[in-house]
């Protein structure tokens, strides 16, 4: 009696750690409830063996044993056999104590274990009706994958799946919902089309799942995978993994979000003698990438640009650009100054340019963003009785709305525009499947016309990024043409751009769209590269773009291109025309592409 205790005391305690310790942290509750089911036989196997004693033989006596438990477990067994523990001793006492709690607690398994079973059938039959349907599975439960499905839940072609549940009271969207992680998850023989989500708030998890799947699932077609990270190193990371059959969109929300705004709030809006004047409050990670992309995208023909930063690191900033684009800053007319907002020093120097007309602010916090809104608002009005643009980066979806609708006592409106909330960049698919993206994937394949897999496209993120910019700076370039008669119909504007088309107009574009380009490269750090820089690096890469070191021949003006290009033909043994792309941008507004 003694020993068959404590092996069973043994069993229960190595049964809880492991339980609670190792298996419950993989979230599997359908495997958890097997091991915990399987140690508790095994618990009342050892209770149970020694009362069984009309069973002589050693094995008919186990078999007994498991019988009776099982019959406990389906709550089927009377406890008379309890009656038979001797209460004398202290070790009976522990014993019945034992015997009672596992009778209790075995039914409770076993409904837990049916309900799991009943869970995974209604499942499998909910994937048998997302037959031909696609798949869209999300990582994990929060507010940005609850708006993008409530986004995907109207569609009929679509089915949701959340992984990693273990509550579901926040789910009030049409939707399959697993307690499994994404990657434990089999659907190699599922032929629907999988789109997962790795939209977890720790960016690492995101990365590591991605890869795993990528190795999962690389030969699998019809997959694709949506990867929320904010770190540049990503796309580095994932550009030199073989993915395989699978799509990887690398989703960089604060770069997407400033994409949006500068398709949605142009920089030419309030412009003043065909001056793009910008003033940047606050260039940490938002300002600086808002910085390099304002740049570019005001390369437009007949205009100038001048930018002001304004931040308390300014020499820092400026210092650190220099090193990670180092023929950005020195092309272009930005000036730094570094002092607060709120100081003397920045409000003389704000006086100054009384042409500004688009401001970005983007301080520390929130509430301070709107404070410095407000103070630009009344010295623009005070001083030169103007209103120029003023966006400023608000997370918070509440007080967007909030801010979107400020107004005086008098309920004078401020016209402040807050962007950046979830329900910007996920519900309103300004980040995944955005009508910028579908106009990139044109772009691209008027470069690349052979790649109609898209496979070329989605290999390197350069060449998806590229093409966005592309896709983006299309608005500019119309605007630069249609003037006063541009409408906020792109169909219309596109129809009246080919009405006017010239070959003067190519030649104007073209130019303009190597301008634009120049500047785009230039802010992701690449450098001129000279003939006899390419004569050297040649021999190596074969190619005349070194772009591991990111130095790039055609980095001169419009006019020195056909010399670069003679020079390049000489030295690669092959024809090159480095004004060819320029011309294909402007040539398929004219023709191919859609808007």
């Amino acid at each position: 009696m003694k020993i068959t205790f404590v092996l069973a005391s043994i069993t229960v305690f190595i049964g809880i750690i492991l339980y609670f310790v190792f298996f419950r942290k993989k979230k599997n509750i359908k495997n958890n409830t097997f091991i915990a089911l399987f140690i508790g036989m095994i618990a009342m196997t050892f209770l149970v063996y020694p009362l069984e004693q009309e069973y002589e033989n050693i094995f008919t006596r186990i078999l007994a044993s498991y019988v009776y438990a099982l019959r406990c477990a389906g709550m089927g067994q009377n406890l008379q056999l309890l009656s038979r523990i001797d209460m004398t001793t202290r070790n009976g006492q522990l014993y019945f104590i034992f015997m009672n709690t596992l009778f209790v607690i075995m039914p409770i398994m076993t409904v837990g274990f049916i309900l799991t079973f009943l869970e995974s059938v209604f499942t499998k039959i909910s994937f048998l009706f997302a037959k031909n349907k696609e798949l869209h599975i999300f990582s994990e439960i929060n507010e940005k994958s609850l708006l993008i499905a409530k986004k995907l839940q109207n569609a009929h072609h679509v089915r949701i799946l959340f992984t990693s549940v273990t509550e579901k009271g926040n789910v009030n969207i049409r939707s399959i919902c697993m307690r499994e992680d994404i990657t434990n998850i089999k659907f190699e023989k599922n032929k629907n089309k999988l789109i997962f989500y790795m939209i977890s708030k720790k960016e690492d998890e995101n990365i590591n799942k991605t890869l795993e799947l990528i190795q999962k699932y690389k030969t699998r077609k019809n997959t694709k995978i949506n990867l929320i990270s904010n770190s540049k190193e990503t796309a580095t990371l994932l550009d030199s993994t073989d993915k395989g059959e699978i799509t990887v969109e690398i989703i960089h929300e604060k770069e997407r979000a400033i994409f949006h705004l500068l398709n949605s709030k142009p920089l030419y809006l309030n412009s003043i003698n065909h001056t793009i004047s910008i003033l940047i409050v606050g260039c940490g990670n938002l300002g600086k990438e808002f910085l390099k992309d304002a740049t570019w995208c005001a390369m437009m023909p007949g205009y100038q640009l001048k930018i002001l930063v304004v931040d308390k690191n300014a020499d820092q900033i400026k210092e650190n650009l220099d090193i990670e684009a180092p023929e950005f800053l020195s092309n272009y007319n930005i000036t730094f100054l570094q002092a607060d907002i709120q100081s003397s020093l920045a409000i003389n120097s704000i006086k100054e340019r009384d042409d500004v007309n688009y401001i970005l602010v983007s301080t520390e916090s929130d509430d301070k963003n709107l404070e410095v809104a407000i103070l630009l608002r009344r010295l623009y009005l005070r001083e030169f009785q103007r209103e120029p643009l003023i966006h400023l980066w608000i997370s918070n979806e509440y007080k967007r709305d909030q801010i979107q609708n400020i107004v005086t006592e008098k309920k004078n409106s401020y016209h402040i525009n807050a962007f950046g909330s979830l329900e910007d960049l996920y519900y309103q698919n300004n980040i995944v499947n955005s009508d910028l993206e579908k106009l990139a994937i044109q772009i691209h394949l008027l470069y690349d016309p052979q790649d109609t897999d898209l496979k070329r496209y989605h290999s390197l993120e350069y060449n998806k990024r590229s093409s966005r910019a592309s896709a983006l700076h299309i608005k500019y370039k119309l605007y630069s043409i249609l003037q006063e008669d541009m409408t906020e119909n792109m169909k219309e504007n596109q129809k009246v751009f080919q009405e006017r088309y010239s070959s003067e107009i190519e030649d104007l574009l073209a130019e303009n769209e190597h301008e634009r380009w120049n500047a785009y490269t230039r802010s992701i750090g690449y450098i001129h590269a000279s003939i006899e820089d390419v004569e050297n690096y040649y021999p190596k890469t074969h190619h005349h773009v070194y772009y591991l070191a990111r130095m790039h021949p055609a980095l001169v003006e419009y006019n020195q291109l056909d010399e670069v290009s003679r020079e390049l033909s000489r030295i690669c043994q092959k024809e090159i025309d480095l004004k060819a792309s320029d011309r294909q941008i402007v040539k398929g507004i004219q023709t191919n592409i859609k808007l």
